[in-house]
């Protein structure tokens, strides 16, 4: 056993369970979000502009963090990311997911719904973030600490600076890695449609 797999904390256990299974705990908001939308345009753009933009967050960050954004074990990286959109966030895919989140929510056109998805996403992603902050801060000890000191956790502490974002060296690399998100997202928006023509 390596040494970030001893002595996670009873946060960071229930963090890995929420790590493991985050593809599936959205499907009980997607059901009640079939039932429930009734969007209206304003609501509809308001939220697929924030799910666009989620997925575009989604697709830049992978760029940076490669295939084992998949990975659903406690398996790290040889060294630990601080490029691109990992120098203005700890963890620009869990923000992407939050806009994405939000913008799903949004489009409900329900603000109960929206305030229920975002509490949901709160908790769910608290306890997911503290176990991967366990597992780093173990695995990189001589870097992590100083990384944090200098990058916030989620949402970044001012706008950056978009001269200076690095971009990939092929951003269209990471669409086979996020092909099972996108389907995710093209299936549930159509289905909206559906449920709500």
């Amino acid at each position: 056993m390596s040494r970030v797999q001893e002595n996670i904390s009873s946060d960071g256990r229930l963090g890995e369970i929420f790590f493991k299974y985050r593809d599936y705990s959205p499907i009980p908001l997607i059901l009640i979000l079939l039932i429930v939308a009734e969007p209206t345009v304003l609501f509809a753009s308001f939220g697929l502009s924030f799910i666009f933009f989620g997925e575009f967050l989604r697709l830049y960050s992978v760029s940076f963090i490669g295939p084992k954004s998949r990975t659903r074990t406690r398996t790290l990286g040889q060294k630990l990311i601080e490029d691109g959109p990992y120098g203005i966030s700890r963890n620009p895919l869990y923000l992407a997911n939050f806009f994405i989140c939000f913008g799903f929510a949004c489009y409900s056109g329900k603000i109960w719904f929206v305030v229920v998805a975002s509490f949901v996403f709160y908790v769910q992603y608290h306890y997911i973030i503290r176990f991967e902050e366990e597992l780093l801060s173990r695995e990189f000890p001589d870097t992590y600490f100083s990384y944090c000191e200098r990058v916030p956790r989620l949402f970044p502490s001012a706008l950056p600076d978009f001269e200076k974002l690095r971009m990939p060296e092929n951003f269209f690399l990471s669409l086979r890695t996020e092909k099972r998100t996108l389907s995710t997202i093209c299936v549930v928006l159509v289905f909206l449609l559906i449920f709500n023509s």
